[in-house]
């Protein structure tokens, strides 16, 4: 009882650190160390609380079964992670399946190569399940292909069932011969590939404004004029107390309400390179300090420390209160609030935008009680895109499911006020009508399980800057991944009981003692 009270420590340590995107390891973790790194501040604080934790921890454990070595660690996040893996496994079954998979540097410049999962679930959920972080020698889209192949066989998933791919529209996994979907439609023919509408739009946006000189010089400007300020924490500062000041002057006049939200404290914003979406909100930090940055860049002009400040702030200010500049400010704030706006739209409405390209919105968009149904559109869909899942006897099978269909949603209650696919999905299956209706509802699957976005490769990868950060840049290949899978799919290695872990553990090598 004392080893697994231990060992629970341990563990619950662990899982705390994951779910926090913690790093474990400390500077020094000698006996003598004021700080010891996380992992053992949290097994002395457990200890702290608990006196029964404490006669079995740390310096109070065997000295040859501590279980606060690294390797330990990796073991029983390894245990955690193969876990999470199988319940998603469980999750997928032998559904159909789109791979949604992104690239991108990690602290140290490594390649590493995320890898999503999104699939329609046994409950008609459409689930999108981070399943692993690959470090890649080169982005070469065979490459690429082969480990992902090794990360699907690996786990028991079927290459053949993927019936989508999704990227972020890199050239080398876009390429029409060469690219990673034209490698993966030799195996599935019918994994169609549809890149993320949000990631078009922005593309489209950045591609036109290359042509239009008057754009580039204004934003050239504008990195500027934030440079100018993010380079220094003093100027930041006085920027902040001249807009205290500002506000409390307005304030004072009546001219601002005051209310929660309000008035917040607010900072210049860089354009990322490669988000055009960022460029919006760099733009609009502008707009809102305008006057504060025109008076301080007046000031360091007038009396800077040295010629050079003096004569940066100066062209700043020439550059920032030309008319071009202040044309081209406004013009960018509306154009770029309006592309802000779709990209919003399209990423959380991207289902609708798939549906529509099918011709399934019009066909079975549950809307105004399936008015637009059409049975001709849903088995045209099914025999152009699904060749391979819909045979010719099951074509006439679904046109008659079809007919059947069409009296129900007009006479159950079910289908009364739907507004979405999904919703549909998931009534059926609530229902038990999937059963009745199958060959409808493996259709619906396959429609939904189009990839619609990159945002959540886009939120994987804000994981990772969190985990592999500046102060914790040495974690190793195999431990990423753990920590990974284990801190966004946490709700699923919250569920998992000590015991499971203890059990998992005890048998995966020999022990010195007894659990």
């Amino acid at each position: 009882m004392d080893n697994r009270l231990q060992l629970t420590t341990t563990i619950e340590g662990i899982r705390y650190l994951v779910n926090q995107a913690m790093a474990f390891r400390g500077h020094d973790e000698s006996v003598d160390s004021s700080n010891r790194g996380n992992f053992i501040e949290i097994l002395k604080s457990f200890a702290r609380m608990n006196i029964e934790v404490e006669k079995v921890v740390l310096d109070n454990a065997p000295h040859n079964a501590q279980y606060i070595a690294h390797d330990i660690e990796k073991q029983i996040l390894h245990i955690f992670a193969t876990k999470v893996k199988k319940k998603i496994c469980s999750e997928l079954g032998k559904n159909k399946y789109c791979i949604l998979v992104d690239e991108s540097l990690d602290e140290l410049g490594k390649e590493q190569m995320a890898i999503i999962l999104r699939f329609v679930d046994c409950d008609g959920f459409i689930r999108e399940r981070f399943f692993d972080i690959v470090s890649v020698v080169d982005t070469n889209a065979l490459t690429l292909k082969q480990e992902i192949c090794k990360v699907l066989d690996n786990n028991g998933i079927l290459v053949e069932n993927m019936c989508g791919q999704g990227y972020d529209g890199a050239s080398n996994m876009r390429g029409s011969w060469n690219g990673l979907q034209a490698l993966f439609l030799q195996d599935c023919p019918y994994a169609y590939y549809v890149h993320c509408f949000a990631h078009r739009l922005q593309l489209a946006l950045n591609g036109a404004a290359k042509d239009v000189k008057v754009v580039w010089r204004f934003f050239s400007m504008l990195t500027n004029i934030v440079n100018f300020f993010s380079a220094s924490a003093k100027r930041r500062n006085e920027l902040n107390l001249i807009r205290k000041a500002e506000l409390k002057e307005l304030l004072d006049s009546g001219e601002l309400e005051t209310g929660r939200g309000l008035n917040q404290g607010r900072s210049l914003k860089r354009a990322g390179a490669t988000r055009w979406g960022s460029h919006f909100a760099s733009i609009t930090s502008l707009m809102s300090l305008f006057k504060e940055t025109k008076i301080l860049l007046q000031e360091i002009s007038d009396y800077g420390p040295n010629q050079q400040f003096r004569g940066d702030a100066e062209s700043n200010y020439i550059a920032m209160m030309s008319f071009e500049f202040v044309f081209a400010l406004l013009l960018m704030d509306k154009i770029m609030g309006l592309t802000n706006f779709l990209y919003q739209v399209f990423q959380r409405k991207a289902q609708d935008i798939v549906i529509e390209l099918l011709i399934l919105s019009s066909a079975l968009d549950p809307r105004n009680s399936f008015k637009s149904f059409n049975i001709g559109h849903l088995c045209k869909l099914a025999e152009k895109l699904y060749p391979a899942d819909f045979s010719p006897s099951d074509l006439k099978a679904l046109e008659i499911e079809l007919r059947y269909f069409q009296n129900d949603m007009h006479r159950l209650p079910y289908f009364k006020d739907l507004t979405t696919l999904p919703q549909l999905c998931q009534q059926l299956v609530e229902t038990t009508l999937a059963e009745n209706y199958d060959l409808l509802y493996r259709l619906i699957q396959l429609v939904l399980t189009l990839p619609v976005s990159t945002a959540t490769t886009e939120r994987t990868f804000s994981c990772m800057t969190i985990i592999k950060n500046r102060l914790w840049s040495t974690i190793a290949d195999e431990f990423l991944p753990d920590c990974m899978i284990l801190h966004i799919e946490r709700e699923f290695a919250n569920n998992f009981d000590n015991e499971e872990i203890i059990e998992e553990f005890k048998i995966s090598k020999p022990r010195r003692v007894k659990f």
